[in-house]
């Protein structure tokens, strides 16, 4: 119960430091070799966390981002553990001029480990399953504004962050989206380091 917990403790500790620019708290969540898959990176965890503090940097006045962690469900072998949570990730952009929320819901599938003991990220991997992106004020946005909106190359499940990020000036990747193949294979592939 004590490892299920630190683990947590962890996981709600990323999202603060992630959401608060606090840098040094997001670095320390990860050990050293760990790495992060997300819609817009696939790299070190130090990458990641470079490449999020230049994102804080360049977020325009009145834009911000929230990520809401769900509980978790951890299996625990020795010094390796697999977490799997939900994660919604709350996104105040704007566009055109006009303020939207982007939301958008994934999974994060979590390899830990347990070094000198303490538990940290080995390996994230976001899962995403929908999203969606709403006009803060309907009545201010002009008639039409998104009708001409092209999402087709975009996968489904994660269209609208992907548009968002695009328009920001990131590189989207493929990613794993629920039900599909790949979530089933990394599920296994996790399931696999933690026994192996």
């Amino acid at each position: 119960m004590l490892d299920a917990h630190e683990i947590t403790d962890v996981l709600m500790r990323w999202g603060y430091a992630r959401d608060a620019d606090d840098w040094e708290a997001l670095a320390a969540c990860y050990h050293d070799d760990a790495t992060m898959n997300v819609s817009w990176l696939s790299a070190t965890a130090a990458e990641f966390v470079d490449r999020s503090k230049e994102m804080a940097a360049n977020r325009p006045p009145g834009s911000h981002m929230k990520h809401q962690i769900g509980g978790p469900i951890i299996d625990i072998n020795g010094n390796r553990a697999f977490s799997r949570c939900h994660s919604t990730l709350y996104i105040r952009a704007i566009v055109d001029g006009y303020e939207f929320d982007f939301e958008s819901l994934f999974r994060f599938f979590d390899l830990f480990e347990r070094r000198d003991d303490s538990w940290r990220f080995f390996r994230r991997t976001s899962v995403y399953e929908k999203d969606r992106m709403d006009p803060v004020c309907p009545a201010r946005a002009p008639s039409g504004l998104v009708e001409d909106l092209d999402l087709s190359a975009f996968q489904p499940e994660v269209r609208f962050l992907s548009y968002f990020l695009c328009r920001a000036g990131y590189e989207v990747l493929p990613v794993p989206v629920v039900y599909s193949r790949e979530e089933a294979d990394l599920r296994r592939e996790c399931e696999d380091w933690l026994t192996g």
